[in-house]
Order: C-alpha cells, then sequence, then structure tokens
C-alpha cells in the first residue's frame, strides 16, 4: 500500500469540511484483515467561526494526530485512513483487526494534551464503506485535488498566482433552451461574449470576464454549471 495523501473542501452532513484521506489505499480496500471501523473525534477549544480549526492550533492537532496514529495502530493493528476536520472537531478514523484496546490506546495517546475532550467509536465495516463513501473524493473533489496540485506546481515553477490570465471552460448543452438561459447568466455574472464557433451541428460561445472565460456549446452532455 502507498501513502498518498491529500487534502479537499467539501460538506458533509450539510457542513462545511475538510478532508485530508491516503487516496493510496484504494486500490487495496476493502482489506479483510482490517474489518473494524474505529474512529475519535477530537474536539477544537477555539475553533474558527466556520467549524475548522484555528491555524494558531495545528502544531498541537498534528502532534495528537501523531500520537494517536502510534497508540491505536499498536494496539488494534490499525492503520489511520483519514480524517474530518468540522464542526469544531477533527474526526481521526482508523481500519483494524481488533476493536480491543481502542478506547486505551486513544487516552494514552491524548494523556499529555490537557483541555481537549474526545469521543470514541467503532463499528464492524468489512467493506470499508466509510472510506469509499465519506472519505474518498467525488470525481468533482476530484477535479478540486487536481487544481491544487496544479496550482502546487505553478508555484514551484516560479508562477505568481495573483497575474491574471485567461481560463476557459467548455459548457455542453442537449438543448438550445438550456443554453441560452447558462448564456444569459453568465452575462448576468460578468461574462461577455468575445467570439463564436460552430462545429458537430452545434456551436460554442466563449464568454470572457477578466481572467476567466466560458465555451458555450450545443452537445451531448447536461449538466451546466458556473464555476470558474
Amino acid at each position: 500500500m502507498t501513502e498518498n495523501w491529500k487534502p479537499y473542501l467539501c460538506n458533509v452532513s450539510s457542513k462545511l469540511a475538510s478532508i485530508f484521506v491516503n487516496l493510496g489505499l484504494r486500490e487495496a480496500v476493502p482489506i479483510a484483515s482490517k474489518p473494524w471501523l474505529l474512529w475519535t473525534w477530537v474536539y477544537f477549544q477555539s475553533p474558527r467561526a466556520d467549524g475548522l480549526s484555528d491555524s494558531k492550533k495545528a502544531p498541537t492537532l498534528y502532534k495528537i494526530e501523531d500520537a494517536l496514529n502510534l497508540c491505536v495502530s499498536r494496539a488494534c493493528e490499525a492503520i489511520p485512513c483519514g480524517r474530518i476536520t468540522t464542526e469544531g472537531r477533527r474526526e481521526f478514523y482508523f481500519y483494524g483487526e481488533t476493536k480491543n484496546g481502542f478506547r486505551h490506546a486513544v487516552e494514552a495517546a491524548l494523556t499529555g494534551f490537557e483541555g481537549y475532550r474526545f469521543d470514541v467509536g467503532q463499528q464492524e465495516d468489512s467493506l470499508w464503506e466509510q472510506y469509499l463513501n465519506v472519505l474518498y473524493p467525488s470525481p468533482e473533489n476530484f477535479q478540486r485535488i487536481a487544481n491544487m496540485d496544479l496550482l502546487d506546481v505553478l508555484v514551484e515553477k516560479g508562477d505568481v498566482l495573483a497575474v491574471a490570465r485567461e481560463v476557459q471552460h467548455w459548457m455542453h448543452f442537449r438543448a438550445e433552451s438550456s443554453r441560452s438561459s447558462f448564456r444569459d447568466a453568465a452575462v448576468g455574472a460578468g461574462f461577455r461574449i468575445v467570439s463564436g464557433i460552430t462545429f458537430g451541428g452545434g456551436f460554442a460561445i466563449l464568454h470572457r470576464c477578466g481572467s476567466r472565460s466560458i465555451y458555450l456549446s450545443k452537445g451531448p452532455s447536461t449538466t451546466p454549471s458556473l464555476s470558474c
């Protein structure tokens, strides 16, 4: 199994959440020898208004995570698969060979961190549904991860991200009415039509506003969204 940890933002139970997940586990799950889902929720002392963690507490939270990973892995033959930060807490998830000794392991890990409340839980999850259905990113969130990876590469190469640049998006529609509705919404959001082309019996229109642009086309797809 490889380590490939990636963060992304999303909504969990209609609340803003930051997820940090090991994508490297995907090809190996479900792991038959580790059927027990183990979790502990550690509550922040001073969460942000949006429920995420205060950056000032990040060093302490990282130390808590390291201590949990060490103690739980030893006690339960467990591996960490991801964590969720939301609603003023950080949720740590593991899959282990056994649930025995889990609470004691969490208590031991948090001994040196005064003032942090926590809950623990466990259930059998031989199909690894928590990992696959909650922690693992959707196709849309995979695109967000890829976007962040691209930004990291640009920064490494000396790119200045504050400089405006053109970004183009192709939007495909089955019906002319849908394309027209989206075009009106794009113009209303501050984009402007600068060119149009025809292809495959349909056509595309380039909308641009500052550094953003959108191609609207009549084609085989259906789900328009205005996101730049």
